[in-house]
């Protein structure tokens, strides 16, 4: 099922299952998720509201083309759970790490250099040039010290806690850097706005 709305959340919270913890999500997890829907559809129907002294409504922010279903429910989640970078937290969408190569991840916490990936199977695996492709791009962040955290399509959709999750233990073992020391330089595609990292050596 996929979890998009607060309407969808109650649902799979009646289907028999007392709390998304049956599906590999936790209790604070469950409540994370269903703030951040709660809030992305309030500031929907925000944005839908004529702007005062003027007739045009005012357009959404939070709909980002390109996106898969798996990657809204794990945007949803990892940002319900640590934050937007843009707003002071630590997620970013979209990411280039490195200058020498442009591989991107969907999302990243670049403070932490971990990397998230939704693996949906229309993109990932259906050839062996794809399958090469991806193992050649995981060798290289793993060869500088990014740690990769990949999900199915269907585990973001039905089961995103279990990312949030492993996300959360793993940065016990880790030291962030400072957000002082990083930049992000916005590079436009066709599909919106991709983030380059830069560590501020001043």
């Amino acid at each position: 099922m996929r979890i998009s709305s607060s309407a969808d959340l109650k649902k799979f919270q009646k289907s028999g299952v007392d709390t998304l913890s049956g599906s590999g999500m936790s209790d604070w997890a469950s409540r994370q998720i269903e703030a951040a829907l709660a809030a992305e559809e309030n500031k929907a129907a925000a944005e839908k509201t004529p702007a005062s002294g003027g007739g045009e409504a005012r357009k959404s922010k939070t709909i980002i083309q390109g996106e898969s279903p798996g990657e809204i429910s794990v945007r949803l989640a990892l940002t319900a759970a640590f934050g937007d970078w843009h707003r002071g937290g630590e997620v970013v969408q979209e990411l280039i790490p490195f200058q020498t190569r442009r591989f991107r991840c969907d999302f990243a916490l670049p403070r932490w250099r971990f990397y998230c990936e939704v693996d949906g199977w229309s993109h990932h695996g259906k050839s062996l040039d794809d399958h090469h492709s991806d193992r050649e791009r995981g060798l290289f962040f793993s060869s500088h010290d990014w740690l990769p955290f990949r999900v199915s399509h269907d585990q973001a959709i039905n089961s995103p806690g279990i990312l949030v999750d492993a996300i959360a233990a793993a940065m016990k073992f880790r030291q962030p850097v400072t957000r002082e020391s990083i930049q992000l330089e916005q590079v436009q595609h066709k599909h919106g706005a991709w983030y380059r990292l830069q560590y501020n050596t001043k």
